[in-house]
């Protein structure tokens, strides 16, 4: 295809820049004053181009920009890297400022000598606007989301002192020894226990939600965080009359990580195998490592995870119509521990066999980034 003759070039570019609506073109000399004035310019700016013209472009800078020596800058950052682009407040003739988005870019003679600048800008105070009534409605929603979060945890914190005085009182009533208030006796202990359960998982809800959980990584012995995560499930198993296997080496292995994290995040997946496995099930936790992580797996032979909600099964309050029915809680825990692993720089991940049955496998590194 032909290209136009350089007489039509020009024709084509007069026409574009006389018939331009919403850029302002503002050419200038090497030393930033104004020596034409076209598309839009009069529009968007407000001054004619006789009053423009010979005016320094610093006219249409904010008065703080220009004692900060914006014009200066932008026309230095052009002259030595060919271009400089600004999303800036600029001053129309009439005082009132406007979001503008534009770019400045030298102009050179043939020999590359500079002869001036040619600033090219469009008004967009209309996204500049929507941008702030995002940022207004977010900042709101976020200080919202906290306020929520404060009231609950006073709310669970105020809680606990009735559900221990009713605790107390049911096990005073059950050591009077009457055989006619043993059964709703321990329905009370139950359900105490059940909204102890619920608080638990309010409170690890709101701070999963708010993301203040903080690691602070030390030495930690692999054998004894997976014993002292065991104890801690201990009395729940022997309840269910399950079996427990433990799995570690004998050689000791250190580890940096959050002691305290670390026996949140074992406790809750022995917890939650335990949770979902009948009695008389089985459940194992074993541990290894390769060339960068500790490798930790938490399994049992429960009911397994449905295919639906595997997916999902780390996502806060996740819980499948076939889960919720065997255990208290919010599904609170899996998320709490994908949180923390990933705040130690790791992962956890799920698989569900056809035949029922969870293994988790948690990676956590060997040794912690440093900042």
């Amino acid at each position: 295809m032909q290209r136009l003759a350089q007489s039509d070039s020009l024709a084509w570019l007069q026409h574009v820049v006389e018939h331009t609506r919403d850029y302002a073109i503002v050419i200038t000399d090497a030393r930033g004053a104004v020596i034409d004035w076209l598309g839009a310019a009069e529009t968007v700016l407000g001054y004619t181009a006789d009053e423009a013209i010979g005016q320094p472009l610093a006219i249409i800078f904010t008065p703080e920009d220009r004692a900060a020596g914006a014009h200066f800058n932008e026309m230095e950052t052009a002259r030595r890297t060919g271009r400089s682009e600004d999303d800036r407040w600029h001053l129309r003739k009439s005082g009132v400022r406007f979001w503008s988005s534009g770019i400045l870019q030298p102009v050179r003679a043939v020999d590359g000598t500079l002869v001036g600048y040619c600033k090219i800008l469009r008004d967009r105070t209309d996204v500049r606007t929507q941008i702030e009534s995002l940022q207004h409605r977010t900042d709101a929603l976020a200080g919202e989301l906290q306020r929520r979060s404060e009231f609950m945890v006073r709310l669970g914190h105020e809680l606990r002192n009735p559900l221990a005085a009713i605790r107390a009182a049911g096990y005073t009533i059950q050591r009077i020894g009457d055989p006619a208030v043993q059964r709703p006796c321990e329905v009370l202990e139950r359900q105490v226990s059940v909204l102890v359960r619920l608080l638990d998982d309010l409170a690890e809800a709101t701070r999963a939600d708010a993301r203040i959980a903080r690691v602070i990584p030390q030495p930690v012995v692999l054998h004894d965080a997976v014993q002292l995560a065991v104890a801690a499930v201990q009395q729940a198993v022997d309840a269910k009359k399950q079996q427990l296997s433990v799995i570690v080496p004998d050689v000791p292995i250190v580890f940096e990580a959050d002691p305290a994290r670390l026996q949140q995040m074992l406790t809750n997946l022995l917890t939650n195998a335990s949770k979902f496995t009948p009695l008389g099930g089985h459940v194992s936790i074993s541990a290894t490592t390769d060339a960068s992580a500790v490798v930790i797996h938490v399994e049992d032979n429960g009911v397994g995870i449905p295919p639906d909600v595997l997916p999902h099964i780390f996502e806060l309050f996740t819980r499948s119509s076939t889960t919720a029915s065997m255990a208290d809680g919010l599904g609170v825990g899996l998320a709490v521990v994908k949180e923390l692993a990933t705040l130690h720089g790791g992962g956890i991940e799920a698989r569900s066999g056809a035949q029922g049955g969870s293994v988790f496998t948690l990676r956590l590194p060997l040794q912690q980034r440093r900042e």
